[in-house]
């Protein structure tokens, strides 16, 4: 198929869902434009993800482990290691913040693993922990 039959198919396609959205009433627009909007950012992050490359001591309920911060954001972490974890688990989190003497100290619960560690979202607690995140953020 040449370029240009390719170019008319997608305008008669465009053609087409234009034609069926105009006859739609404003409600179900709006409707089909949040399912739209929702199947595009499915997937994408909320949050964007910085290297960080820090030490994190972290714990279960009945286990302590140290392991390395690969990447941060507003909304969690992720932290290699070769420990076999399962989703929805909570762990309790500390990291030193660079340049400073102080800890960030935060709830998290795994939200997703591979073969390389664990992604961890940030269980929020209070104002002074999203700030100093989101001072953290800023530095990187």
């Amino acid at each position: 198929m040449t370029t240009s039959e390719n170019q008319s198919k997608q305008s008669n396609l465009t053609a087409r869902l234009f034609e069926l959205m105009k006859s739609l009433s404003e409600d179900e627009q709006r409707i089909l434009l949040r399912v739209l909007e929702k199947r595009l950012s499915k997937g994408k992050r909320k949050h964007e993800r910085k290297s960080f490359f820090m030490v994190i001591d972290y714990s279960t309920e009945d286990r302590m482990y140290k392991d390395y911060i690969q990447n941060i954001s507003a909304g969690g972490v992720f932290i290699e290691t070769q420990m076999p974890f399962a989703e929805g688990r909570e762990l309790s989190l500390s990291f030193p913040l660079p340049n400073a003497q102080k800890y960030i100290k935060i709830l998290g619960e795994i939200v997703r693993t591979n073969s390389h560690g664990i992604g961890v979202r940030f269980k929020t607690a209070d104002k002074n922990q999203e700030e100093m995140i989101k001072d953290l953020m800023e530095m990187l």
